[in-house]
C-alpha cells in the first residue's frame, strides 16, 4: 500500500515538472523582448532632428513566423524620409541542424520585393544569445515602402543553397498596411538627440 502511494506522488511530480518545461520552453519561444530599440544610426538622428517623434512608423507584421519556420521577427520601425528599416530578427539554434551546415556559421538578411529581386542587405547593429534563440538587431538602408508594395525578408546562407527558389520569405509588408505612428520611449529620444 505504501509503495502505490510512492509511485503516484513520483507520477504527479514528474507531471507537474512536465508541465513547467512545456509552460516554459512556451514562454521562451514568444519572447519578443530583446532588442527592440531603434539603433540611434545617422540617419535616425536626421529624420529625429527634422521631424521630431513624426520621423518613424511601424506595424505588426501579418505572421509570427517565417513560411519555412526558420525564424521569427519583431520591432519593426520604418524612417520613411531616409528610407532606413529596422527590425529585430531571430533563430532557434537548431537551425544550423535543420539546414546542415555547422553551428556558428553566418548567416546574412535580405530585404526582397515581391519578384525576388534584392532590395537592401541588412547590417547588424547588435547581436545577443538569450535562451535557445541568436536575435539580431538589423538596419536595412534606401528601403522605399509604398502602400501598395510586398517586402519579404530571407534568412541567406552561402555555406548551403538557402534559401532556394521556392522558399517563401517572411512578409514584413503587405499591401493594404497602414503604418503607425512609432512611439518613441525616453531612452530612445534622449539617444536620438
Amino acid at each position: 500500500m505504501k509503495s502505490r502511494k510512492i509511485i503516484g506522488r513520483i507520477l504527479i511530480l514528474v507531471f507537474i515538472v512536465g508541465v513547467l518545461v512545456m509552460l516554459g520552453r512556451i514562454f521562451m519561444m514568444d519572447d519578443n523582448g530583446s532588442l527592440t530599440k531603434i539603433i540611434p544610426t545617422d540617419s535616425a538622428r536626421k529624420a529625429y532632428a527634422s521631424l521630431g517623434k513624426e520621423a518613424f512608423s511601424t506595424h505588426k507584421f501579418s505572421a509570427p513566423i517565417a513560411p519555412d519556420g526558420y525564424f521569427t521577427a519583431h520591432s519593426l520601425v520604418y524612417n520613411k524620409g531616409y528610407g532606413e528599416l529596422q527590425l529585430t530578427a531571430r533563430y532557434n539554434e537548431s537551425v544550423y541542424k535543420y539546414l546542415g551546415v555547422e553551428d556558428g556559421s553566418d548567416f546574412y538578411w535580405e530585404l526582397r520585393d515581391v519578384e525576388g529581386n534584392t532590395v537592401s542587405v541588412g547590417r547588424v547593429a547588435d547581436e545577443e544569445q538569450k535562451y535557445f534563440y541568436r536575435h539580431f538587431r538589423l538596419i536595412f538602408s534606401d528601403v522605399k515602402v509604398e502602400e501598395g508594395d510586398s517586402l519579404f525578408l530571407f534568412m541567406c546562407c552561402d555555406t548551403v543553397e538557402y534559401p532556394k527558389a521556392e522558399t517563401v520569405g517572411f512578409a514584413v509588408h503587405r499591401p493594404g498596411q497602414d503604418w503607425k505612428k512609432y512611439k518613441l520611449d525616453s531612452e530612445e529620444q534622449k539617444t536620438l538627440s
